[in-house]
């Protein structure tokens, strides 16, 4: 193993602004530029002139048509610039691929970085104003992908706080709960995630919550879709920017950078799954994330009880559980599941999150004893995965990185159900929710049905009396009828 090859992170910075006003608004690209030369000025000697790589997380509170060439200019950067495709997995992809290029001597730095400034849209138009930010002469092709199958979108299953909860019974039959357990434990968890983002000075949100300030609802903590308040839902509403600086260790040695600068890219690993939510293999696990887990730690040859750190994606509660439940970690775990604190708490920068994630992790290593820490994203419906490993110390081993195609590939040709878009006969529940409008009264069911071995549907229930039972009680498994008008009824 030729230990100069190995990656490492010699830099981050984060920027988080939680009273901009108007006029006096920072701009995502100002945002993004800040957190950059922190990044830069954290690694301890100036590294711009040797950055040949830059990975942006696509920008989706502004269109700036090409993003990494604005930035490129306003930093003097004069490299490769790669925007990425949407997705909160999509930073730790980006240093995925740039570990493994670092490592294989193609590229010797890059920089990662990116930033949100959604709060500041919104302190705007609250003045009477619209912003108007920089716009670049050319643009870049937009996301091609269609994260929902038009039946999906026919059955009103678009938002992610409509689709996240159908994981969720699914979650709690498997871990042996009853409904009101579940939401019990929701709030237990969910709560040491404000702990540790009350500890993030960068985090949005910095108080501690009870459990029951979490999961009960009142006027300031509306129910959206059952079992999810709005405290476990992320929040979008924010100013912030972070950014990651990566090199190898020979490169860090030649530019004078501290080792106690340094943290180790150990492993990375990537996967999707079958791309629409309705043909998932089922809903108490992931097997993209299973694969993702199983690269970054067998890859490195070590086990999740040897990993002290972890900011598993929780953009909604069933994410950070089922990405417990691939690594293997049990429901009653000590060890925190997050360093930044959530996307509800810490902040949900739409797909940047992670890279705030990985720019906490850095700082909590740093401070460690040799200890390792993971980071997970996720893109889509629980879709697209990204894995990442890093230590405080080196491994004994080459980075490892998994082959995603093959491992997607793999994922995908697994049996699996199909959707029916012309669903008849009787079914059983295999997730459902109830999702809440602004007044606080249930709207309806939203409800996944198995109809036979080989076929799942989605399907509504418009029925008061339905929606009402439906809002207390256990649900997954019981028997339904698809009704004439493609709703559903229970037997």
């Amino acid at each position: 193993m030729d230990r100069a090859r190995l990656p490492v992170i010699v830099g981050v910075g984060q920027v988080t602004l939680r009273d901009q006003q108007w006029p006096d608004l920072l701009e995502p690209l100002d945002v993004a530029c800040e957190a950059a030369t922190l990044a830069a000025t954290d690694a301890g000697v100036p590294v711009f002139d040797r950055v040949d790589r830059l990975v942006v997380p696509p920008i989706l509170g502004w269109d700036y048509g090409n993003a990494p060439r604005l930035i490129a200019d306003r930093l003097g950067l004069d490299c490769e610039q790669i925007q990425l495709k949407a997705g909160g997995n999509t930073p730790q992809e980006g240093i995925n691929d740039a570990a493994e290029a670092l490592a294989a001597g193609r590229i010797e730095m890059a920089l990662v970085v990116g930033a949100e400034c959604e709060a500041a849209k919104k302190a705007a138009l609250r003045a009477g104003h619209e912003v108007e930010w920089a716009r670049s002469d050319d643009i870049l092709p937009g996301p091609e992908e269609h994260l929902s199958h038009p039946y999906e979108l026919m059955r009103q299953a678009l938002l992610p706080v409509h689709i996240y909860p159908l994981f969720e019974p699914a979650l709690r039959v498997a871990a042996g709960r009853t409904p009101e357990e579940h939401v019990a434990w929701l709030g237990r968890t969910m709560s040491r995630f404000t702990e540790m983002a009350s500890r993030n000075p960068h985090a949005w949100f910095r108080e501690v919550r009870t459990p029951e300030e979490l999961v009960v609802p009142t006027p300031q903590n509306r129910m959206i879709s059952t079992p999810y308040t709005m405290r476990l839902n992320s929040f979008m509403a924010v100013d912030q920017g972070a950014a990651v600086l990566l090199t190898t260790a020979g490169t860090a040695v030649e530019l004078g950078i501290q080792q106690d600068r340094w943290i180790w890219l150990w492993a990375g690993a990537d996967c999707a799954d079958v791309w629409y939510f309705t043909e998932h293999a089922a809903y108490d696990h992931v097997p993209a994330m299973r694969v993702c887990a199983r690269e970054v730690l067998g890859g490195s040859g070590i086990g999740s009880d040897e990993v002290e750190h972890f900011d598993l994606y929780s953009c909604n509660v069933s994410v950070v559980q089922l990405a417990a439940e691939a690594l293997g970690l049990a429901a009653d775990d000590t060890r925190p599941w997050t360093v930044a604190g959530g996307l509800p708490y810490a902040g949900g920068p739409w797909n940047n999150y992670t890279t705030h994630a990985i720019a906490a992790m850095v700082e909590t290593l740093r401070e460690s004893d040799g200890s390792l820490g993971v980071v997970t994203g996720n893109g889509g419906f629980l879709t697209k995965h990204s894995f990442g490993l890093y230590g405080a110390r080196p491994p004994d081993r080459e980075f490892h990185r998994n082959d995603s195609s093959a491992d997607t590939l793999a994922v995908r040709e697994a049996a699996h159900p199909t959707l029916e878009e012309n669903p008849a006969g009787r079914g059983r529940i295999e997730g459902y929710t109830v999702p809440y409008g602004r007044d606080g009264t249930p709207e309806r069911v939203l409800a996944l049905v198995r109809l036979d071995v080989s076929r799942r549907t989605l399907l509504n229930s418009w029925d008061p009396t339905s929606v009402a039972a439906f809002t207390s009680g256990e649900w997954f498994g019981r028997e339904v009828e698809v009704a004439p008008d493609q709703t559903f009824v229970p037997v």
